[in-house]
């Protein structure tokens, strides 16, 4: 198996995030709920280099939970309050689009949608504007957007900034410089597993998505005002936060490396498709993704094709991002989405390349 699905989630496993995730498993004790403080040891550990990895100064303000959905709904709907009017993009994932729409019909917020250009974001700013929320980078296409000079023109205006890291974090550097609110994926650049993730809070109150226990305040009817208890009910995700945690050291020592073996292999499939497929994506200014189409050819089709013929697993359709199709006119044929990372070989690269040659000619 070639695998050309790294957006999706990250694969192969690192042998370093499959140790610890079995070291965790040896770990007695739940995190701030058992004499034992081996769990939470793990946990603080964590939290410090993900504050680190994104520039974050108050490492409790780091909440960790099940992936980034979560972490969106929980930012959407814990910030947000009766006529606010909020701004986001065309390039969005549903895991932003779903929970403002549903804000939107309850007649709660206001929602203005337009391209993730600082021009057109300048545009939609009204009176009552309390929040910008895009993506760092499209899921679809790769495309980076301009996060920090987007949240620099917020910033002077009050309105707070938030960011959906998911495809950005672990493939290039991400800053909280002028971001208010982060959220992350475990599982793909920062090469954990599934079922993590979380979200970097400056300093904002947030209302909880979810309430239960937390380990400390148990006689407090509400949740508990201190971070990160505020924002994390319930048993932790101990062997996920180890994987993070072990992805992200990972990631934090190797970046450079990283972003230079992904590049020379994006760069190579750009060479051997040009002239074979139309591209919706650009070498310049973009995360390990190449969003094409076969001409003629269905982008299922072209899916199945690459995965029972020649073993190479990528992703086809609407990629969860129905704006972006609708921007690229390509909600009825979808798109073949190719996305790699540094641990994909330039061999891989080569074979998946002679193959879209062969779909290519195959009339």
């Amino acid at each position: 198996m070639i695998y050309l699905d790294q957006a999706a989630t990250s694969f192969p496993k690192l042998e370093e995030v499959k140790q610890a995730v079995v070291s965790a498993l040896d770990v007695a004790g739940n995190a701030n709920r058992s004499s034992n403080m081996d769990a939470s040891r793990l946990i603080f550990e964590a939290r410090r280099n993900v504050a680190k990895f994104f520039g974050l100064s108050d490492f409790h303000r780091v909440i960790l939970n099940g992936g980034n959905t979560e972490s969106l709904n929980t930012c959407i709907k814990g910030i947000l309050k009766e006529n606010d009017h909020v701004i986001t993009t065309y390039a969005e994932h549903n895991s932003v689009l779903r929970p403002l729409y549903e804000l939107e019909e309850k007649g709660i917020i206001s929602l203005t949608v337009c391209s993730p250009y600082l021009e057109d974001i300048k545009n939609q700013i009204q009176d009552n504007t309390r929040m910008v929320i895009m993506t760092h980078s499209s899921n679809v296409t790769g495309e980076i957007f301009d996060v920090d000079l987007i949240g620099k023109y917020c910033h002077k205006l009050g309105i707070l900034f938030m960011v959906d890291a998911a495809q950005s974090a672990g493939h290039i550097p991400v800053s909280m410089e002028n971001i208010d609110v982060l959220c992350f994926s475990g599982h793909k650049g920062l090469l954990g597993i599934g079922g993590i993730g979380g979200f970097c809070l400056k300093d904002i109150e947030l209302k909880p998505l979810i309430s239960g226990g937390t380990g400390i305040d148990s006689f407090n009817l509400h949740m508990p005002e201190a971070y990160p208890e505020h924002l994390e009910a319930g048993t932790q995700n101990l062997v996920g936060i180890a994987a993070l945690n072990a992805g992200i050291k990972y990631v934090l020592e190797n970046q450079k490396a990283i972003m230079e073996k992904e590049y020379f292999l994006l760069q190579k499939l750009y060479e051997g498709l040009t002239g074979y497929v139309e591209f919706y994506s650009s070498l310049d200014n973009s995360t390990p993704i190449v969003a094409i189409n076969i001409p003629g050819k269905d982008s299922a089709y072209v899916s199945d094709v690459l995965n029972y013929k020649y073993g190479i697993v990528t992703r086809c359709g609407a990629h969860c991002a129905p704006l972006m199709h609708k921007h690229l006119k390509t909600e009825e044929r979808g798109i073949v989405r190719l996305s790699l990372s540094f641990q994909n070989a330039l061999e891989e690269i080569d074979f998946v390349i002679r193959a879209i040659r062969e779909i290519s000619n195959d009339y």
